[in-house]
């Protein structure tokens, strides 16, 4: 009889551990599914939207956001910036006039900043050769299609490279308007340090 009640307790312990389990997987399918894009209706600027990696990554994190904007219908145009260890830019790819919100995937060779010359201190990394990187690919695109504003998406590291760029660059003759600026994951303790010795240093 005891055997017997262990057994169904057993069983039904079982059951609530698949249940349990079952839901949980459901639950965690549900928020990894991918989304259906659906068109949107979005106004037809002229203004380009420039994509930074973070560390170690490179234009293929971007791309797969990318490639969901223009499946939605929100632009008929991406270009590539690939910036080579030493700084030099080069566009791949080519905006047309009739272009709608292009997109911008910038690439860059050194993506861990290690070519870069920081004097021991990693934080100065952004500003000596982060942010040059930046301007290099914006001052490109810029020049060539004559673009006044422009947007920036930017992930981890891309954001402090993106700050230290407005950081030393903004006021300056022919800095663009920021329109809009996304920080993802961004490090905003380190960006917030890094402004920090900009400030009291410069």
């Amino acid at each position: 009889m005891k055997k017997k009640g262990i057994g169904i307790i057993s069983l039904i312990l079982i059951i609530i551990i698949a249940i349990v389990a079952g839901i949980k997987i459901k639950q965690n399918h549900d928020e990894n599914a991918v989304q259906e894009i659906q068109p949107v209706k979005v106004s037809s600027k002229t203004v380009p939207t420039f994509f930074f990696h973070g560390w170690g990554s490179s234009w293929h994190a971007e791309d797969t956001m990318a490639q969901a904007i223009k499946r939605a219908g929100a632009t008929n145009t991406i270009v590539r910036v690939n910036v080579n260890k030493k700084g030099h830019a080069r566009l791949i790819g080519k905006i047309k006039k009739n272009a709608k919100n292009p997109l911008v995937e910038v690439n860059f060779s050194d993506n861990k900043l290690t070519n870069s010359q920081y004097n021991g201190q990693y934080a100065n990394a952004y500003d000596s050769t982060g942010a040059r990187y930046v301007k290099n690919a914006i001052d490109l695109v810029r020049n060539k299609y004559h673009y006044s504003k422009i947007n920036i998406v930017a992930h981890s590291m891309g954001n402090l490279e993106v700050a230290s760029y407005i950081k030393l660059n903004a006021g300056k003759k022919n800095f663009p308007q920021i329109d809009h600026l996304v920080a993802m994951a961004g490090h905003y303790v380190m960006g917030l340090l890094v402004f920090a010795v900009g400030v009291v240093f410069h």
